[in-house]
């Protein structure tokens, strides 16, 4: 199981250095998490390649398309609520991580106890991996106990 957040999910609708490690892991039919939260941050990243020329406007327009695409069919949707956003308080107490963040590290540490707790939330599947872009993220990641893709 896969923990993508933002910063990593959208890798697989722009090029850029670790878009090939995030579309192979879509290919494997693994399940894959983000929070609710990467609707609005990803839309961004794609709004904001636009404006700024990065993309052309067919290109955003299919980029913004498979994305809305996935996250409907293919992404499992972590939703926000007190217990996915129970690690919040102690993340900011632990590491100076930005609000975001700490929701979507609190959540994939969430996914990772449901996994250990219920035996058959994980459908068989052993170990979570949490997917950033953002090398302190994935260092307060890793801290928190969390295995890190390479990206």
């Amino acid at each position: 199981m896969l923990y993508l957040d933002a910063s990593a999910l959208v890798k697989r609708y722009v090029r850029e250095a670790g878009s090939d490690i995030v579309i192979a892991r879509f290919a494997t039919g693994e399940r894959l998490y983000t929070s609710v939260l990467s609707y609005a941050e990803v839309e961004a990243a794609l709004g904001r390649k636009y404006r700024t020329g990065g993309m052309g406007s067919d290109e955003s327009h299919h980029a913004r398309e498979r994305f809305r695409r996935d996250f409907v069919l293919f992404l499992n949707i972590v939703e926000l609520d007190v217990g996915t956003l129970a690690a919040v308080p102690s993340l900011v107490d632990r590491f100076p991580i930005r609000g975001a963040d700490a929701v979507h590290l609190s959540a994939a540490l969430w996914l990772r106890d449901m996994m250990r707790l219920v035996p058959d939330f994980s459908q068989g599947e052993v170990g979570l991996e949490f997917g950033a872009a953002d090398e302190n993220l994935k260092e307060f990641a890793r801290h928190s106990g969390l295995t890190v893709l390479s990206l």
